[in-house]
């Protein structure tokens, strides 16, 4: 009788296509997610002296591909040394700078957009593994789809609900299927990220360090919002592409054009102070203008002996894009604000995000 086993155990490769299934992190899904391969099959159509009026002889694989688009609760560590959560944001940007509070055992690590995230001081050659342990009729094993690369991350929250992320990723092939990995232990629950724990604000966002490798944000003279909802996407514009390598997998990840889209429902009010959606909503019909966000989640877990485990985005130079209120005889009205990302030239970023755990590296 089949179970219902669903799990992933996430591993960095050294290499691109050569698996790791040893060092991984267990992380929660919050749907079965099985990666969907691709395979580029073709109906032979040559002359060849069969009687081809009475159809088509063989199907020929002329190569394949995987994609995959992971829903997960955000936690600030996963895996036995902690660092899997940023990995996979690290293998999104390309870049990840760590460093110590002092010898406090709390870590900040740092990343952004880089120019070329295959260089060898950024991710090199290495790539993802989503190793995908699934019930095969009453036996679990583990599906390892290897050469995995991150092309857009995706953060919602809602009242009352945990972090959601998705991950979209897309690789090269399904290896050979083993015996499941086995004996998960996934991230503990003081060290998610929820409703309850988001600080979202504008303002005056004071950086410490140097840009764009900051090691801390505050927020004491920052203007804090209250919105009802939010949603911010995050894209990179890889794709991969078959080149003449002698395998019929995608061996060269191109880069695009790094973008980033924020929503923000909220009231349809303006105060005497703090946030006003009515004037964002005619500072956009006034003209063409921008302003900046800060999201900000603390666990109030403590991290080593420094501050707590938590997560922060900074989205420096957001390019207002509308949004029209939304009125009902039968409620108060909202407006679902947008914003489209531009590059900031003092925090040289377009978006800058920060894990705060006791993980030393990502």
């Amino acid at each position: 009788m089949s179970r219902r086993v669903v799990y992933l155990a996430m591993g960095e490769e050294s290499v691109r296509g050569t698996k790791e299934s040893t060092t991984v992190g267990f992380i929660p899904l919050l749907s079965p997610s099985i990666p969907k391969v691709e395979f580029d099959e073709r109906r032979r159509r040559e002359f060849r002296g069969e009687d081809v009026a009475l159809g088509d002889t063989k199907v020929l694989r002329m190569g394949q591909k995987w994609s995959a688009s992971l829903e997960i609760p955000f936690f600030t560590e996963a895996g036995s040394t902690g660092g899997m959560m940023g990995t996979i944001l690290k293998h999104f940007f390309g870049k990840s700078t760590s460093s110590e509070n002092g010898t406090t055992g709390q870590y900040t690590h740092m990343m952004y957009p880089v120019s070329d995230p295959f260089d060898g001081s950024n991710l090199g050659g290495r790539a993802l593994t989503v190793n995908l342990n699934i019930d095969e009729g009453g036996t679990v094993k583990n599906w390892p789809f290897v050469g995995g690369r991150v092309s857009s991350l995706g953060f919602e929250q809602s009242p009352g609900e945990h972090l959601k992320l998705t991950v979209e990723l897309f690789g090269q092939r399904r290896d050979t299927v083993t015996s499941e990995i086995g004996s998960p232990v996934f991230p503990p629950e003081n060290l998610r990220c929820d409703y309850t724990s988001l600080s979202v604000y504008t303002g005056t966002i004071t950086r410490t360090g140097t840009a764009p490798d900051y090691s801390d944000f505050s927020f004491s003279s920052a203007t804090p919002i209250r919105p009802d909802r939010i949603s911010l996407k995050m894209e990179n514009g890889m794709e991969d592409v078959l080149i003449l390598s002698g395998v019929d997998y995608p061996e060269k990840t191109r880069i695009g054009q790094f973008k980033v889209s924020l929503e923000l429902t909220i009231d349809w009010e303006d105060p005497q102070s703090g946030f006003s959606s009515v004037d964002e909503f005619n500072s956009w019909m006034d003209s063409s203008s921008t302003t900046n966000f800060f999201l900000h989640w603390d666990t109030g877990t403590q991290a080593g002996t420094g501050d707590n485990h938590g997560l922060y985005i900074d989205l420096p130079c957001m390019q207002r894009m509308g949004g029209e209120p939304e009125f009902d005889l039968e409620k108060d009205p909202v407006i679902t604000l947008r914003y489209e990302g531009l590059y900031d030239s003092t925090t040289k970023y377009m978006v800058g995000v920060m894990l705060k755990n006791t993980s030393s590296g990502v």
